[in-house]
């Protein structure tokens, strides 16, 4: 699909610090495929500019050299011997009019040779920060990039002007994607896809949900049919210790305990593995009880939607998809969607109640002993809280459902008794009873209609 969403505020950094005129450093990161070269791309229009990547480590500098003669029509190819050299030549190159220098996958030549920040510290410190040049660092993995780039002990430390983590879309960008489709069906597609554009982009508006599914995950060859496999395999030096733990995961274990038992792992070994899965990969997410970060009452989810996806419906079923019997997978995920989708309709009702609950400051979910709420913000300035509840079922939520927040409610310690409570129902199917002062009811058809994008062509 050839069109542009919600990169706005990315875009405009990347413009204020072109237009700025001085030497710009800038760091760009984010998990593989989730946009950062379509985002550069779309800003180096018209701009003098090169793009360079990190595809092999060996011949770097020469590739480097003849990509600047290429893409600047030099009428020579420089001689680099050193990224020193590199750095030289690209300070002559922006001594008077601006240049943009992407360098991508710059992580790699970083954990390779130490050389490569340590001599752009030197460069940077002794003549290209008087220099017109806008050079860009970008990278996919976010930990490796966060330690190298952000870190406080990185030779770049404190040098940078800016940084932008992109992040993969949330609901009402993702939805963009399959404007065609039912209201359900985008809730559905979502819980499917997720939100990394690179896979978003795959999907053919024009095809129903379950042939896009068949024909993108669940058929051998397709573009995603073995994706987590080759992100592990990629990313990381035990890819199927990192199977193990997500398997353990989309089983139902959400503690390092219970993970550590489903994947047959040591507990003490299991919390290196899984800081690689939040911080590196952004697959895994860590959730406290709101107000309660500090008591070590975490749980562990798989918070990329395609991932739990692939896991529940593509994993399981690897054998008969290997011998081709799609339509068999594809049968279970049509009876299975909507108990797979409910728990991502809790997540896009967070996303429209986030936005919703005004004033609020603090916002999470919370559970404590047999008792959960999707979602609880706190507005603290007014003594207001609001509580939340999503329900992904094809029949209309009755006032059962609100009695029985309300009591959960009860429970939350924050200000009992001295609070203003406000509480809000999601249906995918409606309502038996009407909304009242502190009772907002918030249907499929309005969420949808409520969560926007920015769209451009």
């Amino acid at each position: 699909m050839n069109i542009f969403i919600n990169r706005a505020w990315e875009l405009s950094t990347l413009k204020d610090r072109y237009e700025s005129g001085r030497a710009e450093l800038i760091l760009i990161y984010g998990r593989r495929r989730v946009g950062k070269t379509y985002l550069i791309r779309r800003f180096l229009r018209g701009k003098r500019g090169v793009y360079l990547i990190v595809s092999r480590l060996n011949g770097v500098l020469e590739s480097f050299a003849e990509a600047v003669a290429e893409q600047l029509g030099l009428s020579y190819v420089p001689s680099l011997r050193s990224y020193g050299d590199l750095y030289r030549m690209l300070g002559e190159l922006s001594s008077k009019e601006r240049l943009v220098v992407v360098i991508d996958e710059f992580q790699r030549l970083a954990e390779h040779d130490s050389s490569f920040l340590l001599e752009l510290q030197e460069a940077w410190d002794g003549y290209l920060s008087s220099s017109r040049l806008m050079l860009i660092l970008m990278g996919s993995s976010v930990g490796a990039v966060e330690r190298i780039g952000l870190g406080p002990s990185s030779p770049i430390y404190g040098r940078r002007t800016a940084q932008i983590r992109v992040k993969p879309f949330g609901f009402s960008c993702a939805k963009e994607f399959f404007p065609d489709y039912s209201d359900v069906d985008k809730v559905r597609a979502y819980s499917a896809f997720g939100g990394v554009p690179g896979y978003l982009s795959l999907i053919d508006p024009d095809a129903s949900l379950l042939e896009n599914i068949s024909k993108l995950i669940l058929e051998r060859g397709g573009p995603l049919y073995e994706e987590p496999y080759f992100i592990l395999a990629e990313e990381t030096r035990e890819p199927l210790r990192y199977m193990g733990i997500l398997e353990a995961m989309s089983g139902g274990a959400t503690t390092l305990g219970e993970i550590a038992s489903k994947s047959g792992m040591a507990s003490s070994s299991l919390p290196r593995y899984m800081r690689v899965l939040m911080e590196d990969l952004s697959i895994v997410e860590r959730r406290h009880p709101l107000l309660e970060e500090r008591r070590g009452r975490a749980r562990y989810y798989l918070g990329d939607h395609y991932f739990r996806f692939w896991f529940r419906f593509v994993k399981p079923h690897l054998h008969l998809l290997e011998l081709g019997e799609v339509d068999r997978v594809l049968e279970v995920v049509r009876r299975d969607i909507d108990r797979h989708t409910s728990i991502t309709f809790e997540d896009v009702a967070m996303e429209h109640f986030t936005g919703m609950a005004e004033g609020a400051t603090r916002i999470g979910r919370w559970w404590r002993g047999g008792v959960e709420i999707d979602g609880v913000a706190i507005d603290e300035s007014r003594g207001r809280i609001y509580f939340m509840e999503a329900k992904w079922s094809k029949k209309p939520v009755d006032r059962a459902i609100l009695n029985g927040l309300i009591r959960k409610a009860d429970r939350f310690p924050w200000r009992r008794g001295d609070r203003d409570e406000i509480y809000v129902l999601y249906s995918r199917s409606g309502f038996t009873f009407r909304a009242g002062d502190n009772i907002h009811l918030i249907d499929l058809e309005r969420l949808v209609e409520d969560l926007s994008c920015q769209r451009n062509q």
